[in-house]
């Protein structure tokens, strides 16, 4: 608690009535009671400053001020009149303020900060602390929530699950299909049919099993085509009649160098145990010094025999050279070879080098390209 100030308002003056007059009086020393009538005499005051006093005065003016005592909101006064006067705290606007300041209104607000409770609700309308709601969710709604569990569980049994299902009942559908992939109406599909049931496919009758066969078509595990084949998009092969193809898309360069390299993209993979025709077509520039070296790398076991348009001839370690054009020229040579690869999968890999180290660079030029044939 603390102390109120008292006085110093226009009305907070020490008077006296002298005839029909008011007079102002200075200086007049008044007692501070707790009682307009009788009570007890408070003495413990203090001045503006905060020093204690038993008594109040008046200043030159008659003004009068004072502190009371701690809590004390009303006193009476007393300068020796014939009653005393009633003087309240002129603080209390302030106080209020004070105790207000950070307080949740009646008609709701936003706390800042949390709420502890003394206990347990036990009415409808009390707050709820934590650990009622914990124990309520852990405990007391176990049974409500397996109840709402087993309800749904049981309205699920009832539904048609999308990755697929068994209806126990007809399914009605609002119109007959228009798209490819729409169930269809049984009037669509009788009035396809003629309206009659299908007895037979094919001449086949009962319980029929339809193959590849009955309806003309080609099995997806092979077959014999009679007639042409015609293929809008493009054809993939696995095994024998399988066409690989790597297109060189830009140029690559070799300088001051006889060290074979492979080159960036002109390889292609082979399976075990399989047999290919293979086709080089190189496109390169360079110096009349550096020429142009190749050789090929294979799987092991693998044995490539390879033909060139002069007539050479040789395995896939022998190396062969032809010579450059020099300044900004561009020539090619040709490859054919046999590859028949044994028990080990692997790529079949073209490299090449200056046939003799010069400083003008060896080039294989973008648009050569390797293609291998499985023949067997």
């Amino acid at each position: 608690m603390s102390r109120h100030m008292f006085g110093l308002s226009a009305a907070d003056l020490a008077m006296e009535k002298v005839g029909d007059e008011v007079r102002l009086r200075a200086a007049a020393i008044g007692t501070v009671w707790d009682a307009l009538v009788g009570g007890n005499q408070i003495t413990d005051l203090t001045d503006l400053a905060g020093t204690p006093i038993t008594q109040i005065t008046a200043d030159a003016e008659a003004a009068v001020g004072f502190y009371g005592p701690d809590g004390a909101s009303t006193v009476y006064v007393d300068f020796g009149y014939s009653r005393r006067f009633l003087m309240m705290a002129v603080d209390l606007g302030n106080q209020i303020d004070g105790v207000t300041l950070n307080k949740l209104d009646l008609t709701g607000g936003t706390m800042l900060g949390p709420i502890t409770t003394s206990g347990l609700p036990s009415a409808p309308g009390h707050a709820a602390s934590k650990a009622y709601v914990d124990g309520e969710v852990t405990n007391g709604d176990t049974a409500t929530l397996t109840s709402a569990t087993n309800y749904a569980a049981s309205q699920t049994a009832l539904k048609v699950a999308k990755a697929g299902d068994t209806m126990t009942g007809p399914l009605t559908l609002p119109s007959n299909p228009t798209s490819a992939l729409h169930a269809a109406t049984k009037q669509y599909v009788d009035a396809l049919t003629g309206g009659g049931a299908v007895t037979s496919v094919n001449s086949q009758t009962g319980a029929v099993n339809l193959t590849a066969a009955n309806v003309g078509a080609l099995p997806s595990t092979g077959g014999t085509v009679s007639g042409n084949l015609s293929v809008t998009g493009n054809l993939s092969v696995t095994g024998v009649g399988r066409t690989l193809f790597a297109r060189k898309t830009s140029d690559q360069s070799v300088t001051s160098s006889t060290t074979l390299v492979n080159d960036s993209q002109l390889l292609l993979p082979v399976v075990a145990s399989a047999t290919y025709t293979l086709f080089l077509l190189c496109v390169f520039s360079g110096g009349t010094t550096g020429d142009i070296k190749f050789d090929w790398t294979v799987p092991s076991g693998t044995v490539l025999r390879w033909s060139d348009q002069t007539g050479s001839s040789g395995l896939h370690s022998d190396v062969d050279t032809y010579s450059a054009p020099g300044g900004s020229g561009q020539v090619a040579f040709q490859i054919w070879a046999t590859v028949v690869t044994s028990s080990t999968a692997g790529n079949v890999q073209f490299r090449w080098a200056q046939s003799a180290s010069d400083t003008t660079a060896t080039i294989v030029r973008a648009n050569s390209h390797l293609r291998l044939e499985r023949v067997a």
